[in-house]
C-alpha cells in the first residue's frame, strides 16, 4: 500500500468515512465556518479535538477584523474550544503544543494543513462547509487519493535549502496533473523537522491534495501513478518568478532589483531557517526594507536566547510578531504598486501580498538573506 492508503486503511479511489483526530482553523476562516455550522448543528461533537488559531491577521489591524475576532471568541467559549492567540502560525503551533499526539487523520480550514505530513500523518485542508460538518459530526468522508512517489538521494549543498528542492520539484511536475493526488517522500530524509515541514508545506503548490514524508514505519510498496527520483546534490539555488510558484528559474540567471524582502511564513519561518539568515546577516547591513516573521512565539523566544534577534536587528531587519505577517497581503508589509518583493513564502500570485501591480519572487531564506544585503536577487553561491 502507499502511505496514504495505509493511513486511511483503504485503496486509492475508494470513498471512505473516517473519524477525525484533530480539527483546526484560523481567524481568517472561522467566521464562514461558524455561519455554516449554525445552519445544521448546535454543538461541536469533539471540542477537545478542535482548536482555533489567531495567526493570519493578528493583532487586529481594523475595526472590522476586531469585531470578527470577537465573534470567534464568543463561539469558542460557547463550544468549549481552545483558542491560541499570539502563539504563531497554526501549522507550526499544532506540533509545538503537542496537539498531534495520537493523531493520524487531521483536517484544517487552511490549504497548507498538509504541512503536518512532515510528521507522517494524513492532513488535508478543507473549506468552511466541510470543516463545519466535521466539527458537528466528529468525522468526515474522503476519496482516497492516488499517490506520486518522490525518492530523494544524496544531500543538499551548503547554500541550498528545502525551498530550493521544492521549487525544483514543482518545476518537474508543472505539466503533470496533481489535482487530488498525494505526494509521498522517501529516502534522503536526514533533514531537520524544520526543513521537512517546508517540503510538506510547499507540496500544496504542485496542486497536490496532501503530502506525507516517510518516517520509517510505512511500507511504501503500493502502486504509484508516477515515481520521481531527485539527486539532492545537483540542485542549485532557485527562484520562482511572477506570477506562479512553478515559474522556476536558476537564481544565477535572474538579476532583479528588489524593494522588499520577507523571510518567514508557514513555509520558512522556523528556527533552523532563521539561524541561517542570522549567520549570513551577521556583521552586514540590509540595503532594502527586510522583514522577518518567526512562525511561533517559541521560535521568537529561542531567537532571543541564541542572539539571532540581536544579529537581525543590528543588520537593519524589522522582526515581526509571530504569525503569517505580510504573506497574504493584509498587514505588516503590504506590497505597493510596482514594487518588487522577494519572499520565502509559498505563493506569488498577482495581489497575493498587496497590490496586483507588484511582482513577487519566491526563494529560499539563504537566497533571500543574501539578496537583502545586495538589494537585488543574488545567487548565494557567488558570495558565500
Amino acid at each position: 500500500m502507499t502511505i496514504v492508503e495505509e493511513l486511511l486503511n483503504a485503496k486509492a479511489g475508494e470513498a471512505v468515512i473516517r473519524e477525525v483526530d484533530l480539527i483546526y482553523a484560523h481567524d481568517g476562516t472561522v467566521p464562514l465556518i461558524i455561519e455554516s455550522f449554525r445552519k445544521t448543528f448546535t454543538r461541536v461533537r469533539k471540542p477537545d479535538k478542535a482548536f482555533i488559531f489567531f495567526d493570519h491577521v493578528y493583532p487586529a489591524p481594523t475595526v472590522k477584523i476586531a469585531n470578527l475576532q470577537r465573534e470567534i471568541r464568543e463561539f469558542a467559549r460557547e463550544q468549549g474550544i481552545r483558542i491560541f492567540e499570539g502563539y504563531g502560525i497554526s501549522h507550526q503551533v499544532v506540533p509545538e503544543e503537542g496537539l498531534l499526539e495520537g493523531a493520524k487523520i487531521i483536517i484544517g480550514a487552511d490549504s497548507h494543513t498538509p504541512t503536518l505530513g512532515a510528521f507522517g500523518v494524513f492532513a488535508v485542508g478543507m473549506g468552511a462547509t466541510d470543516t463545519a460538518i466535521a466539527l458537528g459530526l466528529g468525522k468526515t468522508w474522503f476519496k482516497v487519493p492516488e499517490s506520486v512517489r518522490v525518492n530523494l538521494e544524496g544531500r543538499l549543498g551548503k547554500n541550498v535549502m528545502a525551498m530550493d528542492l521544492m521549487l525544483h520539484l514543482i518545476g518537474l511536475l508543472k505539466d503533470f496533473d496533481m489535482n487530488y493526488k498525494a505526494l509521498e517522500f522517501f529516502g534522503g530524509l536526514d533533514l531537520s523537522i524544520d526543513e521537512k515541514m517546508t517540503i510538506a508545506n510547499f507540496s500544496v503548490e504542485t496542486n497536490a491534495k496532501t503530502a506525507v514524508l516517510d518516517n520509517g514505519t510505512f511500507s511504501g510498496d503500493g502502486d504509484y501513478l508516477r515515481e520521481v527520483t531527485i539527486e539532492l546534490g545537483q540542485i542549485e539555488p532557485l527562484v520562482a518568478l511572477p506570477h506562479h510558484p512553478s515559474n522556476v528559474e536558476r537564481v544565477e540567471k535572474v538579476k532583479r532589483k528588489i524593494d522588499q524582502v520577507f523571510i518567514g511564513s508557514c513555509t520558512n519561518g522556523r528556527l533552523e531557517q532563521l539561524r541561517r539568515v542570522a549567520e549570513i546577516l551577521e556583521g552586514e547591513e540590509v540595503s532594502v526594507r527586510t522583514f522577518v516573521g518567526p512562525a511561533s512565539r517559541r521560535i521568537y523566544l529561542q531567537m532571543i536566547k541564541e542572539g539571532i534577534m540581536q544579529r537581525l536587528i543590528d543588520a537593519g531587519v524589522t522582526v515581526l510578531p509571530p504569525g503569517c505577517g505580510p504573506c497574504l497581503g493584509r498587514h505588516m508589509g503590504v506590497a505597493g504598486d510596482g514594487e518588487i518583493i522577494l519572499s520565502t513564502t509559498n505563493r506569488n500570485f498577482k495581489g497575493r501580498m498587496g497590490s496586483p501591480n507588484a511582482e513577487i519572487y519566491l526563494a529560499s531564506p539563504v537566497t533571500a538573506a543574501v539578496s537583502a544585503i545586495y538589494g537585488e536577487i543574488t545567487n548565494p553561491e557567488d558570495v558565500l
